[in-house]
């Protein structure tokens, strides 16, 4: 199995990396950091369904993603992945397209708690609320993933950030419970297993809903 990552910048432009991998790889699957569910990957493009069919969902996301993009002009690089998806499906080619990130619920609490205008929040040992957010985030992304990945002969692009990427990839790995704690937290003072599940509770009651289903420390 092959598996090529791309990352996707989210600026006042469009990225075509992501898009441009499409035509140029031709994969059999696409994984991608997108909204989804915590109970499985979201199929976007179904192989078993038309070409008829799955051209006119595509266009029809497209549809919504023009709008969205006049908010958010980087949400056009999405747009140029869905209209190559297309082309290589009118060519004949046989795709599977996954959406694998967390429900949209959680992800919102980004937006909401201002998480993502943090200065360097990625650094381990500050801002324990967000780096809860990414945990929750990557176990699902992983958990949604590993299916995906049994078949040895295909071809993988995995449209997720390389930050995003690099975590998920340790998660797939099945570490111990004590490797997991020691990657995402081991650097926060102040906290342990013992007692994070109530500090969670206090602060965040989204992310402690998500806490008690995926976490590995209830």
């Amino acid at each position: 199995m092959k598996i090529y990552q791309f990352s996707c910048r989210e600026v006042n432009g469009i990225d075509l990396r992501q898009a441009n991998a499409v035509l140029r790889h031709g994969p059999d699957l696409i994984i991608r950091e997108a909204p989804g569910t915590d109970k499985g990957p979201v199929l976007v493009i179904n192989p078993n369904d038309s070409v008829k069919i799955q051209q006119a969902k595509l266009k029809e996301i497209i549809v919504g993603l023009r709008k969205t993009a006049k908010k958010y002009p980087w949400v056009m690089s999405d747009v140029k992945i869905y209209e190559n998806a297309i082309e290589l499906l009118l060519g004949g080619h046989k795709l599977k397209m996954y959406d694998v990130d967390a429900p949209s619920e959680l992800l919102r609490e980004t937006i909401i708690n201002k998480w993502n205008l943090i200065d360097k929040p990625r650094r381990r040992g500050i801002h324990l609320l967000w780096w809860v957010y990414i945990y929750l985030r990557e176990k699902i992304m992983s958990k949604n993933i590993q299916p995906l990945l049994k078949n040895e002969n295909q071809m993988v692009l995995m449209f997720m950030q390389k930050f995003h990427w690099l975590n998920v990839k340790f998660l797939l790995t099945k570490p111990k419970r004590d490797d997991i704690w020691q990657y995402y937290f081991g650097k926060f003072k102040g906290v342990d297993e013992k007692n994070i599940s109530d500090f969670i509770k206090a602060k965040n009651m989204v992310l402690y809903k998500y806490w008690l289903k995926h976490s590995d420390f209830v």
